[in-house]
């Protein structure tokens, strides 16, 4: 509790993780995957979000001590969870909790959200990045959040297109029967407390990228177009359902769901609904979900590669201007082929807590 409530902030170990962290940034270039899994949510999100900021060597230099503390301070005074697994007397460590918290100060309550989001319109961006002779394609959009009631359905027709399976639609069609990429996966994003992204990803060699791109774009269209099949429907479902059975196969996974759902204001029972309306769904369900969350002319796409060995250009992708995205790190070593090269350590505006059952994550 004393280490909780009264850190001592130590100038010293301030300095030291923000050279920690300074070395992190100027590596951020170097692996073609963290470039495309940062930018690409930029794409959606926006440069300025919370969800895609980066730290730049000016922001992290500034931060003081005062900055933590006064972080701190406002941060205990918000709600905080306590979770408890293991071997005890469980009135016997209720009691000692209540010892230890009940005599703190109620929560303040935090101000309503104030987000905004916007569906991107089709565009193609490119990354050039000049030591990889391999392409990373994202085909990315808006997507949804937990609260949405056609989360079930989007969860089964994710499995259906990508669902990380060797059945789903972009495995088979890409990888399997064109051999086209070494991965590809993808589905529409839905996080606990905002909209998350609908990614595709497509791994393939240089001089196959735009037949690969063009592929994959098929395929999402085809949601809307190609009907599903029950084999389609019975297979997504028992692979998400899988799931269950390793995502709360324990008592300290169990309880790390139930805080996050307490977290995000979501009522303890939310998983046992989920599983059951994920049972009960349908092919008119995923039918009508995919003709309503499917929007194949809001869909930007961001691929990053060695320009000199995409051939033919992306410009054969038939979707107007290429879009050139500066990747230089501001006071930094290097740009895209500069000795620090591409890497962010942000993630595409994720959402604390690993994915649900069905759920892709950007």
């Amino acid at each position: 509790m004393d280490l909780l409530f009264h850190p001592r902030f130590n100038e010293g170990k301030l300095r030291l993780a923000q050279q920690q962290e300074a070395t992190g940034i100027v590596r951020r270039n170097d692996d073609e995957g963290e470039i495309a899994n940062r930018e690409a949510a930029k794409l959606v999100y926006g440069p300025d979000s919370p969800y895609t900021r980066v730290p730049e060597l000016a922001t992290i230099g500034k931060v003081t001590v005062a900055d933590l503390q006064a972080w701190h301070q406002k941060s205990i005074q918000n709600k905080l969870i306590i979770g408890i697994s293991g071997d005890f007397e469980p009135a016997a460590m209720e009691a000692k909790l209540r010892a230890a918290f009940e005599s703190l100060p109620p929560a303040k309550p935090l101000p309503p959200r104030r987000d905004t989001f916007q569906e991107p319109k089709q565009a193609v961006y490119f990354i050039n990045k000049e030591d990889v002779n391999q392409s990373n394609v994202q085909i990315v959009s808006l997507g949804t959040d937990r609260h949405n009631p056609d989360v079930p359905a989007l969860a089964v027709m994710n499995g259906i297109l990508g669902g990380g399976n060797f059945t789903s639609r972009l495995f088979q069609k890409i990888r399997t029967e064109k051999g086209l990429a070494y991965a590809v996966d993808g589905g529409y994003g839905f996080a606990y407390d905002h909209p998350a992204m609908f990614r595709v990803q497509v791994l393939t060699s240089s001089a196959t990228t735009v037949d690969a791109t063009k592929l994959a774009l098929d395929e999402i269209a085809g949601l809307t177009s190609r009907p599903f099949t029950e084999l389609e429907l019975q297979r997504a479902k028992d692979n998400i359902l899988t799931q269950f059975l390793f995502r709360y196969d324990t008592k300290e996974k169990v309880l790390a769901e139930q805080e996050r759902l307490e977290f995000y204001g979501y009522p303890p029972d939310y998983l046992q609904k989920y599983e059951a309306s994920l049972k009960n769904v349908t092919l008119a369900d995923i039918t009508a979900a995919a003709k309503k969350y499917i929007h194949p002319r809001n869909l930007a796409i961001l691929v990053v590669g060695n320009e000199s060995e995409i051939k033919p250009g992306l410009d054969a992708l038939g979707l107007g201007t290429v879009h050139p995205i500066d990747i230089t790190i501001p006071g930094g070593p290097g740009g895209p082929s500069g000795p620090a090269g591409p890497s962010g350590p942000e993630g595409p505006g994720g959402s604390a807590g690993a994915p649900g059952p069905g759920e892709k994550e950007q």
